[in-house]
């Protein structure tokens, strides 16, 4: 499967949507119990996108770097525009 970063028209089993859904599952464990848990709204959702075309971006661009432990290459895959 390849990575897929997410875009405001696409988040289905994207980066950004997982960000989204780590960030819902994680709130009530590091916030108060007088916070609700925020609904998603344009602003965070713009959020998890730009972090994850980030990531994916940089991941893609110094794809070198990433090396498998026995010493072989790893090509990373992208689904989709990236921006």
């Amino acid at each position: 499967m390849a990575f897929k970063a997410g875009s405001t028209g696409d988040l289905a089993s994207s980066m950004a949507s997982a960000m989204e859904n780590a960030f819902l599952q994680e709130w009530p464990k590091v916030m108060s119990d007088d916070q609700p848990v925020p609904e998603p709204n344009s602003q965070m959702r713009l959020l998890f996108i730009a972090i994850a075309q980030g990531v994916i971006r940089h991941l893609t661009d110094h794809a070198e770097g990433i090396v498998v432990s026995d010493g072989a290459t790893v090509a990373i895959q992208t689904t989709g525009v990236l921006y």
